[in-house]
């Protein structure tokens, strides 16, 4: 009786961990901050460059914090549209180079003991002003305040990390790069 409890208790957490496993990778929100290009303006490019900073509540973070989220947005953009840039690193002002600019205002851990008590307490927060430019026209393209949060509770709620959230947060930076922008 006692194991099939045991057994029972396992298979309701690890449901209850998939169903939730998706919250803190789950794509942020990009909302438009001005007039959003659509996918045949941004087709026009065919390199992209990205440059970070960290003001605000997010002065804390690292370099090594913005490369890491630097390199997720990278990833997440060639695995979706692996043609879509020929390079990655190209000079901002080269001509046909979409620049990125991220600068981040709250990067934001939280308290894991916090959500481990009670969901909504030790939040998780990422947030940045995306500016979408070309450079060699000296013409700003888009720009976005991506923000992402994580505020689940219990085990999972305690398990979880930034590292994790950075995942979603960087999926709303790949969609407004891609022109697939959701609010």
């Amino acid at each position: 009786m006692q194991s099939r409890l045991s057994v029972s208790l396992l298979i309701v957490s690890t449901l209850m961990a998939m169903l939730g496993s998706g919250c803190a990778s789950t794509a942020g929100k990009a909302r438009p901050l001005s007039a959003v290009a659509t996918p045949e303006t941004l087709s026009q490019y065919t390199k992209l460059s990205m440059t970070t900073s960290a003001d605000g509540d997010a002065i804390l973070m690292t370099d090594r914090d913005r490369e890491r989220i630097t390199a997720l947005i990278t990833q997440k953009i060639r695995s979706r549209a692996p043609d879509r840039f020929a390079s990655f690193g190209a000079p901002a002002t080269e001509p046909g180079t979409l620049h990125i600019t991220i600068a981040f205002t709250r990067y934001e851990d939280g308290n894991a003991f916090s959500r481990l008590v009670q969901a909504g307490l030790g939040q998780i927060h990422i947030d940045a002003e995306v500016t979408l430019e070309d450079r060699s026209r000296h013409e700003v393209i888009a720009k976005f305040d991506v923000t992402k949060t994580f505020a689940w509770g219990g085990v999972y709620g305690a398990a979880t990390g930034i590292k994790d959230v950075e995942e979603g947060f960087a999926e709303a930076v790949a969609n407004a790069v891609l022109g697939e922008s959701r609010d």
